[in-house]
């Protein structure tokens, strides 16, 4: 029979190795469930735009479940209104009129690719900000 003491080491050092193992062990699940994620994603995704003839190329909300949709079906583009339980066309594009990037997504009319970069978002805030409190002074 053995007697534990508060003060026993060995105790101590052991429960302290069972713990940080746990957690290794939980790091390293969650890793491979993080990566093996990414993996099967990016094989669907090649697969699926690879092989099909219909892609969302921009989607735009406006609104609770409605959005407009930039649809390329072969090689032609449609406008289309995606509703909760309908689909509306709305008109077929010309591909001159919309600004296309490499990967054949839409840009942005200022030629940027529509990321929006949460930096220049924060700058522009402070300034309008600041000349706001200016304004007010």
């Amino acid at each position: 029979m053995r007697i534990f003491l508060l003060g026993n080491s060995y105790g101590g050092w052991r429960s302290f190795v069972n713990i940080l193992s746990l957690l290794l062990i939980f790091a390293l699940v969650l890793a491979m469930a993080y990566f093996s994620t990414k993996f099967v994603a990016k094989v669907q995704a090649n697969n699926l735009n690879n092989k099909s003839n219909i892609k969302i190329i921009e989607s735009f909300r406006l609104g609770n479940n409605k959005f407009i949709a930039i649809v390329k079906i072969g090689r032609d583009y449609y406008a289309i209104a995606l509703g909760k339980d309908e689909v509306t066309f709305i008109d077929k594009l010309d591909e001159e009129g919309l600004r296309l990037n490499i990967n054949g997504a839409v840009d942005a009319p200022d030629g940027t690719s529509g990321k929006i970069d949460f930096k220049d978002v924060l700058l522009k805030f402070k300034n309008k900000k600041s000349k706001d409190d200016e304004d007010t002074k």
